[in-house]
C-alpha cells in the first residue's frame, strides 16, 4: 500500500490564521444581534405549533456557529430545543447588541480620526470633568488598533462563553482548535525529524573519532607484531594489542550506551539515572517521587533530557554539584512528569544551542516544554514537563 504524501501540507501562517478567525468571529457575534432575538422569539411561539420559523431560524443559528464560530454540536441541530433555545436566543442578542456597540465606537474613532486628520484639527474627547485632546493621526494610530484589538478579544469571549453554555447541553468541539493541533503536531514532527538526525551525527562522530581510530591502532599494533622477529618483542606488542582490544569493547560500551542504556529497558528510568550518577566525576543527587508506572517514550524522553543535562555541566558549567528530581503532579488535568536538572556552576547556558534546542525537540514530540533558566554566573535550572497521560 502505497503511503499518502504530506511533506506538501502547508497551514496558513500563525498571524493570518488568527486574524481570519478574529475577523469570523467578530462578524458572527454581530449577528448573533439578529438571529439571536429571533430564535428567541420564534421559541415563544412553540406553543402556538408555529414550529416551521423556529425550524428555519435555528438552522441559520447552527450555520452562524458552525461557519463563524467553527462550533460543531454532538447532536446537531435538536440540542437547541424551545427552552434552549430562548436561552441561547438571549444570550447571543446580548453579545451581538454588545459587540455592534463596541463596532460603532471602533468605527467612529477610526473614521473620525481618519477625516480629522485632512483638516489638520485635535480630535477632542469631551468628559464632564475634563477634556482630553490629541493630534488626529496620533489617536488613528493608537486607539484605532487598541479598538479593534478589543473586538477581537471581545468576540473571543464571546465565542467562549457561548461554548461553555452549550457545552451544559452537549459536546462542542472547535474546529479551528484542531487546526491548531495540527499544525503543532506538523512542526514537531519536523523536529523530531531534526532531533534524529542531530542524535545520527552524533554517533557518527562518536565512531569516527573514538571507535575507528582505536581499530586502526589496534590493527597497526597486530600488524607489527606479525613483523616482529624477536619473540618477546612480539609477545609485547601482542599484549599491548590485547589492552587496546579491552578499551575498544569498553569504548564501544560506552557509545552503545550513550545510544541507548540498557538499564532503561531491563530495570527503568531510576536505575538508568542511578549509573548515570554513578559514572560522573561530580555528585550528582538524584531524587525520583514517581506515583505509578510511566510509558516507555516518557521514561526514554526523561532519560535523555536528565543525561544531556548532566553531559553539559560537566563540560561547560565547572560545578561542584547537580540535582536531578523527578517527581509526578497534576498539570491542568493531566498527570505530568515534572523533572528539573539543578547545579551551582557558572550557568550562560544558551537555550538557542544545538544540545537542548534537541532535548526541545524530543520532548515536544511528546506533547512538552523544556524551560531554561541560566543567568551569567549560574546556578542553572533546566526544567522539563512530560504530559504522562496524553490526549487522544
Amino acid at each position: 500500500m502505497r503511503l499518502p504524501d504530506l511533506s506538501g501540507i502547508e497551514l496558513p501562517r500563525e498571524p493570518l490564521r488568527l486574524a481570519r478567525r478574529a475577523a469570523r468571529q467578530v462578524a458572527g457575534t454581530a449577528l448573533g444581534l439578529v438571529l439571536g432575538p429571533l430564535l428567541a422569539l420564534s421559541a415563544l411561539l412553540l406553543p402556538l405549533r408555529l414550529r416551521r420559523p423556529f425550524l428555519r431560524i435555528r438552522t441559520w443559528e447552527m450555520r452562524r456557529l458552525h461557519r463563524l464560530y467553527s462550533l460543531r454540536l454532538d447532536g446537531g441541530e435538536s440540542v437547541l430545543g424551545g427552552r434552549r433555545s430562548l436561552l441561547h436566543g438571549l444570550i447571543s442578542g446580548v453579545l451581538g447588541y454588545l459587540m455592534c456597540y463596541l463596532l460603532v465606537l471602533v468605527g467612529a474613532v477610526v473614521l473620525g480620526s481618519f477625516l480629522q486628520s485632512f483638516y489638520i484639527s485635535p480630535v477632542v474627547f469631551q468628559f464632564d470633568l475634563w477634556a482630553i485632546s490629541g493630534p488626529a493621526m496620533a489617536v488613528l494610530l493608537i486607539f484605532g488598533p487598541a479598538c479593534l484589538l478589543s473586538a477581537a478579544v471581545f468576540a473571543e469571549l464571546a465565542v467562549w462563553a457561548q461554548t461553555k453554555v452549550l457545552g451544559l447541553w452537549t459536546t462542542v468541539t472547535r474546529e479551528d482548535a484542531l487546526e491548531a493541533r495540527i499544525g503543532t503536531l506538523l512542526t514537531t514532527r519536523r523536529g523530531v525529524v531534526l532531533a534524529i538526525d542531530d542524535e545520527r551525527r552524533r554517533i557518527e562522530r562518536d565512531l569516527h573519532d573514538g571507535v575507528q581510530q582505536n581499530v586502526v591502532s589496534l590493527s597497526v599494533t597486530l600488524a607489527r607484531a606479525r613483523r616482529a622477529s624477536d619473540p618477546e618483542r612480539a609477545a609485547e606488542l601482542l599484549a599491548q594489542a590485547h589492552a587496546q582490544s579491552q578499551s575498544l569493547i569498553e569504548e564501544v560500551r560506552q557509545v552503545a550506551w550513550r545510544i541507548y542504556p540498557n538499564a532503561l529497558d531491563e530495570h527503568g528510568l531510576v536505575a538508568a539515572l542511578d549509573l548515570v550518577a554513578e559514572t560522573s566525576p561530580i555528585p550528582v543527587d538524584v531524587d525520583v517521587r514517581i506515583d505509578g508506572a510511566l510509558p516507555k517514550a516518557v521514561e526514554s524522553a526523561a532519560y535523555f533530557v536528565a543525561r544531556e543535562a548532566v553531559t553539559n555541566v560537566l563540560k561547560h558549567a565547572e560545578a561542584r554539584s547537580i540535582r536531578v528530581v523527578l517527581r509526578t503532579e497534576e498539570l491542568r488535568g493531566r498527570r505530568t512528569l515534572h523533572l528539573s536538572v539543578h547545579d551551582d556552576g557558572a550557568g550562560g547556558a544558551d537555550p538557542a544551542g544545538g544540545g537542548l534546542q534537541g532535548l526541545a525537540r524530543r520532548v515536544a514530540a511528546l506533547d512538552g516544554s523544556v524551560s531554561v533558566h541560566s543567568p551569567r554566573g549560574g546556578p542553572t535550572l533546566i526544567t522539563a514537563e512530560i504530559p504522562v497521560d496524553r490526549d487522544t
